[in-house]
């Protein structure tokens, strides 16, 4: 079937079965539960993130040093890298997103926030998502940082602007936790051919899976 479906497609039960229902309060939750089951990908990501936290400790240290030794200007960009993690990176990190629904052919996006958890989050409302989108959709954000944080790195090496490119990328392996435990569902249910769709108005995100694929 490659014709472009609609939510009630789905709902057709000859051919597609309710897999997960997630209400977007309840996010986190999903987010821990996939963290807990699944191996292989928490894993690696896991190592990543380990190293990544390892580079900044080493960075702000150094910089820290160096500042004492009367050059504050590392010091400075890494305390800038941090500054604009936790404010631009996150609306930045959430249009890549959005952008990733546009390549796919999806509309209607939008975002939504649940402050108390700091959880931010874009959606595209009733548009139904095929599991390689859904891959797209997750990754971009992860792959484009890091590539620009890696470009601006290599061209301000040995140079005071370098901490900063290298502390966001640090940072922002924190912020792609969520999109690496959805990745993790998709890859617990590997043997399924899964289908999502977010519902604004519900507030809710549906996973179906084609009951051929029930195994």
């Amino acid at each position: 079937m490659n014709r472009k479906l609609v939510p009630e497609d789905l709902l057709d039960d000859r051919e597609f079965e309710l897999f997960k229902e997630v209400s977007h309060q309840n996010l986190k939750e999903f987010i821990v539960e996939q963290i807990r089951e699944e191996r292989f990908v928490i894993r690696i990501y896991s190592v990543y993130q380990v190293l990544m936290l390892l580079l900044f400790v080493f960075l702000f240290t150094r910089s820290a040093i160096l500042s004492f030794k009367g050059h504050p200007e590392n010091l400075e960009n890494m305390v800038l890298a941090v500054v604009f993690s936790l404010s631009a990176l996150i609306v930045i990190h959430e249009l890549l997103h959005a952008l990733a629904y546009l390549i796919t052919g999806a509309r209607k996006i939008s975002f939504g926030l649940i402050l108390k958890k700091f959880i931010f989050y874009a959606l595209a409302d009733r548009q139904v998502i095929r599991s390689r989108a859904f891959h797209l959709v997750a990754l971009t954000p992860l792959v484009v940082v890091k590539l620009v944080c890696l470009s601006g790195f290599i061209a301000f090496f040995n140079q005071p602007l370098m901490y900063f490119f290298l502390g966001v990328m640090c940072l922002h392996s924190l912020f792609s936790a969520g999109d690496v435990a959805m990745l993790a569902f998709y890859y617990l249910n590997c043997n399924k051919e899964i289908f999502n769709f977010d519902d604004r108005s519900e507030g809710k995100t549906y996973f179906y899976i084609r009951k051929n694929n029930l195994t």
